[in-house]
């Protein structure tokens, strides 16, 4: 199994008008993708100055798996849109 972590920081003035949108986006991901093994997507709620915006932790099969996700047009659509409001993502991938 491998897990798939990703963080996410809007773009200066982006936050509040595409908050929701964005979440909703990522949300529809799983139902697009039927190799996705489990999917949480979350806002932070502490604001905090070192914090991030949005989570994502999902979980697949196999890092094969996680390649072909990375590849997927519904996620490769996505990532066109993530563009346009968020800062370069981090991630954090690993076997469990």
């Amino acid at each position: 199994m491998v897990k798939h972590i990703v963080f996410f920081k809007f773009l200066e003035g982006k936050r509040d008008s595409d908050l929701d949108l964005l979440i909703s986006k990522l949300r529809t991901l799983p139902g697009k993708i039927d190799f996705i093994r489990s999917y949480e997507v979350g806002a932070d709620i502490l604001r905090a100055g070192n914090s991030y915006d949005v989570a994502l932790v999902s979980s697949f099969d196999s890092i094969d798996d996680l390649l072909k996700y990375k590849v997927h047009p519904a996620h490769e659509e996505f990532v066109l849109y993530l563009k346009t409001v968020c800062e370069p993502v981090k991630a954090v991938d690993y076997e469990i």
